[in-house]
């Protein structure tokens, strides 16, 4: 992925849930046991109805980092508070100062409940 999509929207992470507890501020390890940083939010196809990246900080000395993991296989640990992924650093793609991560909207919303296209 070059560029991110112009239809994924945003979602923060502190607006994301499972049936196993909150997914704000988790942990994101990979499949090393590597801790890849901790999740901030999510990129969503609306008209999807559908995840498509995670989206991970990580913060390397005084500067914050946003990287794309692909949305693999998945799974929510509610004992260590981590979100473990089937993926390893390489997997990765920085975000970068000039791209913008468009927020989830009303609009997004609409064309998630009205969409004939289901995930």
């Amino acid at each position: 992925m070059d560029s991110i999509a112009a239809n994924l929207r945003y979602i923060e992470a502190d607006r994301l849930t499972t049936a196993a507890g909150d997914l704000n501020r988790a942990s994101v390890v990979g499949q090393t046991a590597d801790t890849l940083g901790t999740l901030a939010g999510a990129l969503v196809d609306p008209g999807r109805r559908s995840i498509c990246y995670l989206v991970v900080e990580s913060r390397h000395w005084l500067k914050k980092h946003r990287y794309l993991l692909p949305l693999g296989v998945t799974r929510f640990d509610p004992v260590k508070q981590a979100l473990l992924v089937d993926s390893a650093n390489t997997d990765l793609r920085e975000v970068t100062e000039d791209e913008r991560l468009v927020p989830f909207s009303d609009d997004d919303l609409m064309t998630a409940v009205f969409s004939t296209r289901a995930a």
